[in-house]
């Protein structure tokens, strides 16, 4: 019987095909696995998605009514920031020297309410005083560096 029938007249049955396994499919999930760790990693080191500041309970609401965004818009709208830097005996203002007087007319000068940012760049002592008591006799708000 050569003509390719078994004896009970069916054909022979099909060829088995072998498929291989890629390896390539493995080392392609463990990649993803790898990226996507990577990428969960960053985005809460970096605060950025769905992590958030890590405050709160996740509730929807702090309680009184008012987002972040309305408080700074408030302050914003309502306070002048002024930075100045003491280093060593020196005051710096406004990318450059100044003395203290001329520092403290130009913030009394200044319209609505104001707040002096104090920098410590390695500032002396009596200097920085000097410039905490000058602020607190024209009665302009200020922070230092340890009430930061």
């Amino acid at each position: 019987m050569g003509n390719g029938k078994n004896k009970a007249g069916a054909p022979p049955p099909p060829k088995e095909t072998v498929v291989k396994k890629k390896s390539g499919c493995l080392l392609g999930i463990l990649l993803l696995v790898i990226l996507i760790a990577l990428l969960l990693f960053l985005m809460k080191h970096f605060k950025f998605g769905l992590f958030g500041d890590g405050e709160g309970d996740g509730g929807s609401g702090s309680g009184n009514g008012t987002s972040a965004s309305e408080n700074i818009d408030d302050r914003e709208l309502n306070e002048t920031i002024v930075d100045i830097t003491v280093l060593g005996n020196e005051y710096l203002y406004d990318n450059g020297k100044t003395e203290l007087d001329s520092f403290i007319s130009t913030v009394k000068g200044m319209e609505g309410k104001v707040n002096v940012h104090i920098k410590d760049d390695n500032a002396y002592q009596d200097t920085m005083q000097a410039l905490i008591d000058a602020l607190n006799k024209e009665g302009i708000a200020y922070t230092t560096p340890s009430a930061e």
